[in-house]
């Protein structure tokens, strides 16, 4: 244990004093390599999370040795002390220089309400000589870490990684160490429940942001998928507009040696010329009738044009037949006429004598009917056929 003398407040501290100078000179040391503004945002978290990390190993050391025995690990010490007034320092160090550097990534959630707690937070543990719990919770910001090193460098970003360092830290450790802290408070904490409470109350921003983890990962994930199905349909495109534009090969003889055209000169190639590529109009076309047609299958409109042809069929079964319908109605009654007129038209041909009473008679009671008068012009066109010789069309004119 160490006591602290009652003059010794946070801007008095050397220790905060010096992390501060530090913190400072290397950011400036740091941005000019950093051309972008996100990554000199991450230049001190990425400093704060690495130096916590490496003061919080001695104590997880105990920790994790004693089989999760929170009262095994080390008490407050000097560099326990100092560890917890670099932090408050590099959380001031942030809002400050992010005002000047980098507005537009310090966040109210992330920046201004993190950071102030987290000041008060160190400030009170450090008060209740319980800097050593402090750094044995620093072991959390190993996933700080590992996001600050990939915003700072993309090759080195593994969401995996983040996640899982993430899901053990301030999940699984997070909660194993308030339930220490409530009901071991009697050995550690002197009865206190300052702690419990503490973790207890950041528990909900770290379960707020690992949902925010997994949401990304479905996200991309979708977002993958999405721009895969695309890519398949562009595929589809390029094929299509590659067989319209494609060429058919040259005829060639059995040997593979292509054949010459009969007018083409010795000193000219046998191969033809490329046809020219389509038009702007052939483009937007097959396009066009790509769209359609994964329209036509979106909506399902083949099988509504399916069920339209089979109720098509289904009435033509119900109905009778058009014959059926010819002979009810008497349509074919006019066929007299009709067979009176071609043999008009034989006989003239032959140049047989025709009984013109009898003709007028039969006429006279077969086109009584309209449908009559149909098969009389029918039968007219059948006399005015190219059948009939020329010399039967003159006789019957002149007659």
């Amino acid at each position: 244990m160490i006591s602290l003398p009652a003059t010794d407040h946070l801007l008095h501290s050397t220790a905060f004093q010096s992390a501060l100078v530090v913190l400072t000179l290397a950011f400036y040391l740091a941005s000019p390599h950093f051309p972008t503004v996100k990554q000199r945002s991450w230049i001190l978290t990425t400093i704060s999370s690495a130096v916590m990390t490496i003061a919080s190993l001695p104590l997880a050391y105990d920790y994790f040795s004693s089989y999760g025995d929170i009262t095994r690990i080390q008490q407050s010490s000097m560099w326990t002390y100092c560890a917890c007034r670099f932090f408050q320092a590099y959380l001031i160090a942030d809002i400050v220089l992010g005002l000047l550097h980098y507005r537009s990534r310090v966040n109210w959630l992330t920046g201004w309400v993190h950071h102030s707690v987290y000041v008060l937070v160190v400030e009170y543990a450090v008060r209740m000589n319980w800097s050593h719990i402090f750094c044995l919770c620093a072991i959390m910001e190993i996933p700080t870490f590992v996001l600050a090193i990939a915003a700072i460098n993309p090759n080195l970003r593994s969401d995996v990684l983040f996640a899982t360092t993430f899901f053990l830290t301030r999940i699984v450790l997070h909660i194993r160490l308030g339930l220490s802290f409530f009901l071991q408070r009697t050995r550690v904490t002197e009865g206190s429940m300052g702690p419990g409470i503490l973790m207890a109350c950041i528990f909900p921003l770290h379960a707020f942001w690992f949902s925010g983890c997994v949401k990304g990962f479905v996200k991309r994930s979708q977002q993958g998928k999405k721009k895969k199905r695309v890519a398949d349909g562009n595929g589809a495109v390029v094929a299509r507009r590659a067989a319209l534009t494609r060429t058919p090969e040259h005829p060639s003889m059995p040997n593979g040696t292509p054949t010459t055209s009969p007018s083409a000169s010795p000193h000219t190639s046998s191969f033809t010329s490329p046809s020219p590529r389509p038009s702007t109009f052939s483009r937007r076309r097959v396009a066009l009738r790509l769209a359609m047609r994964q329209r036509w299958d979106q909506f399902r409109l083949s099988r509504a044009g399916r069920h339209f042809g089979e109720m098509q069929r289904r009435l033509r079964d119900v109905l009778p037949m058009r014959e059926l319908v010819y002979d009810y109605v008497g349509i074919e009654r006019g066929d007299m006429a009709g067979e009176i007129v071609r043999k008009v038209g034989v006989s003239m041909n032959e140049g047989l004598p025709i009984d013109s009473t009898s003709l007028a008679a039969r006429l006279a009671s077969s086109i009584s009917t309209s449908e009559g008068l149909v098969k009389v012009s029918k039968g007219l066109e059948f006399a005015d056929s190219p059948s009939v010789p020329m010399g039967s069309r003159s006789l019957s004119s002149s007659s």
